[in-house]
């Protein structure tokens, strides 16, 4: 792990002033002037969730008054809710309780996700390998709570050149792409766990990153690693999202439906022995890339660009766009798998600009 970074580097502190030692500990860091920042919108917040869940409120103030001094029941106001430390931020924020932080923060998710789906989609564990493209998807997952965890793996820290498709600001270049992605979770979400990785998905942490996950997301550029997540993937009976952010392509393979997929990896694509070359391949060759891109059905510019890698580019390019819309087909493919909805084993071409260029009758 990165030396100068611990789980308190991207995990927000939750302190409830009803308990002793938190109010003692929340008295400390004001009065040692760590805290720089105070967000107190606690009123605002559980009149908005008295709303949801009662609608008249709205129109009836003095109804929605009495309900706010029912729910508080005469408490120190102070000691209503949590107070969420972020150290990183030197910033207080004081919002409901975890179950009415989450409940209020999901209302918009209906009925698109039903009570009962947002209740199963809480006790599911995903795991992403990569956090470029990754990020997104993590970012999407995290935003709907279409999981419970995340579970994420990558070694590399944020270069300048990432932030055209990385969703951050400058002051976190040179930290670990993971608490980069953490921290913009817990500032989103303080409730919501995220085990980082900080050594990516190396061999030795294999089983500790894949056990007890549900799904798995392929967003990474290591050849061998990518071969990796699908032999043990297919091990554990664990579905595999891949989005390659061209042409939209988004890969589902179903290995917890072992009976309803080809024999092989990657629907077919990939048998044992090229697994074996897969898994011990040093870095990438062409007959690996068609393996898990199919150049014949690369973009154009996708095509061009890699006889230009290593010349006058230094990477696959990738675009915001295609990597925010990606993340975003990957977490609702995920949702539905996790959800037991219909999900083949397959791949997916889903390139808005391909349609939008398509002349209209």
């Amino acid at each position: 792990m990165h030396a100068t970074y611990t789980p308190i580097s991207w995990t927000p502190e939750l302190l409830e002033l009803a308990h002793p030692k938190d109010r003692l500990r929340h008295e400390q860091l004001r009065s040692a002037g760590e805290v720089r920042e105070v967000c107190d919108t606690l009123e605002d917040q559980l009149m908005e969730l008295l709303v949801t869940r009662k609608p008249s409120l709205k129109q009836d103030p003095t109804a929605l008054a009495g309900e706010v001094e029912a729910y508080i029941q005469g408490r120190d106001w102070e000691a209503c809710g949590v107070w969420v430390w972020y150290p990183w931020r030197q910033a207080m924020v004081h919002v409901l309780g975890e179950e009415d932080f989450i409940e209020l923060r999901t209302n918009r998710n209906r009925n698109r996700i039903t009570q009962e789906e947002q209740n199963t989609l809480r006790q599911k564990t995903v795991g992403i390998v990569g956090l470029s493209v990754g990020s997104s998807y993590a970012l999407a997952l995290a935003m709907e709570r279409s999981c419970g965890k995340l579970r994420l793996a990558d070694f590399d820290t944020l270069q300048l050149s990432n932030m055209n498709r990385i969703r951050t600001g400058i002051f976190s270049l040179g930290m670990p792409k993971g608490v980069v992605t953490a921290r913009e979770i817990a500032e989103i979400d303080p409730f919501f766990p995220v085990e980082l990785h900080l050594n990516g998905f190396i061999e030795g942490e294999t089983a500790a990153f894949m056990d007890g996950l549900d799904v798995v997301c392929d967003a990474c550029d290591e050849v061998s690693a990518k071969a990796r997540i699908r032999k043990e993937a297919r091990k554990r009976g664990l579905p595999v999202i891949m989005e390659t952010s061209d042409r939209g392509m988004l890969d589902v393979e179903r290995y917890d439906q072992p009976d309803a997929i080809p024999p092989g990896y990657l629907h077919g694509r990939i048998d044992e022995e090229a697994m074996a070359q897969l898994l011990n391949a040093p870095g990438w060759e062409p007959a690996h890339l068609d393996l898990f891109v199919d150049l014949a059905q690369a973009s154009e510019r996708g095509v061009s660009s890699l006889q230009e890698v290593g010349q006058t580019l230094v990477g696959w390019p990738q675009l915001y766009s295609d990597v925010a819309s990606g993340g975003a087909f990957a977490a609702q493919a995920t949702r539905k798998i996790l959800l037991g909805e219909s999900m083949p084993d397959a791949r997916l071409y889903l390139a808005l600009d391909e349609q939008l260029s398509e002349s209209v009758n």
